[in-house]
């Protein structure tokens, strides 16, 4: 039997195998994916920014002190049940001739690339915040019952993230490499800068990643992988 959550990670999936559009930055993707999940006609409301007072999420609040006001990327809503779906889109420098308004934008008179995927780099901190994205997950899942569970997505056209971090990594726990991944997400060097202002944490269980593929553009191969929360 399909559930739910079955649902909206099929949903997602096709979305990413199906989309053939240059996605610019994660707010590109959150809004073309919410308009996708509006149409497929699965739900009965989709929304994007969904907000959560953090007093409510006294666990969130100790892992992100600094904020307060927690927003969902996107939640879905079928017959009173709610799934949310938190996304991370991470890029490295990609240059791109890309048309607008009906003409390619190149310089003057040349046919010169444009920088049009922004190099984020700093892969230790994209992987801390997509399993941040799972603890989230998990405990809006814990404090709603109406909360069925979520799916965190990280898509990328950055293959380091595919691959595991060195064991002598600070991050290595944080891995997002192929296969199961442990329960802690501790920085190896408890005492440094990067430690003291990203707290660690421990997940819920041993999730597996599995890396999917897509081209969307000429010299640009998007990975992405989803996880049910």
């Amino acid at each position: 039997m399909t559930t739910l959550l079955d649902t909206v990670k099929e949903d997602v999936c096709r979305f990413l195998d199906e989309n053939d559009k240059l996605l610019f930055n994660e707010r590109d993707l959150q809004m073309n994916l919410a308009i996708y999940l509006k149409e497929r006609g699965h739900y009965d409301r989709v929304e994007v920014e969904y907000y959560i007072p953090t007093e409510i999420l006294p666990d969130y609040k100790k892992l992100d002190p600094k904020n307060e006001r927690l927003y969902l990327d996107i939640v879905v809503v079928k017959d009173g049940m709610y799934v949310p779906i938190e996304l991370k889109y991470k890029t490295k420098e990609t240059d791109l001739k890309i048309e607008r308004f009906g003409k390619l934008c190149t310089e003057a008179s040349d046919d010169t690339e444009k920088d049009v995927l922004k190099n984020q780099g700093a892969q230790n901190l994209g992987r801390y915040n997509f399993w941040k994205d799972v603890k989230r997950i998990e405990l809006v899942k814990q404090k709603f019952d109406a909360v069925l569970g979520g799916v965190a997505v990280f898509v990328t056209n950055d293959t380091l993230y595919l691959k595991q971090p060195t064991k002598r990594s600070s991050n290595i726990l944080f891995s997002m490499a192929d296969g199961k991944h442990l329960m802690q997400k501790h920085w190896r060097t408890a005492d440094s800068k990067l430690a003291k202002r990203y707290p660690n944490f421990e997940v819920e269980k041993e999730y597996s990643i599995q890396w999917r593929k897509k081209d969307v553009a000429p010299n640009v191969q998007l990975h992405y992988c989803t996880l049910i929360i």
